[in-house]
């Protein structure tokens, strides 16, 4: 549960450990045949956020409040809930967001539709 990239690096002294991504998405004939395409929409979607909004600690009376770091037990590892600021990083990017979602706007789900048809 620490960040350490080093360890997916081979060394004189250390073995890298297997990269996530060779077992997330199956083995062999049953393989994802959209592993790639997911992988790259993950990467596209957080470079496009992190180019938009400044993500920061969240400040209360002048005091940055630090997250604390725990995680969900499970098969699968979430982090607990936490606070963080998200704010668009000028005006220039707030008006490209807002641009965005009235090119794009929400539409109402499909969940009625696809819960009558079981």
């Amino acid at each position: 549960m620490e960040f350490r990239p080093e360890r997916f690096i081979n060394s004189p002294t250390h073995v890298a450990e297997p990269d996530p991504r060779t077992w997330t998405f199956g083995f062999g004939r049953r393989v994802c045949p959209g592993r790639y395409v997911a992988d790259n929409a993950l990467f596209i979607m957080i470079a496009q956020s992190l180019a938009v909004f400044d993500v920061s600690k969240v400040e209360e009376n002048g005091r940055t409040i630090e997250p604390v770091v725990a995680f969900e037990p499970g098969v699968l590892s979430h982090p607990m809930p936490y606070r963080a600021s998200i704010k668009p990083r000028s005006k220039e990017h707030e008006a490209l967001i807002t641009n965005a979602e009235e090119e794009y706007p929400w539409l109402e789900s499909s969940a009625a539709a696809l819960n009558m048809a079981i």
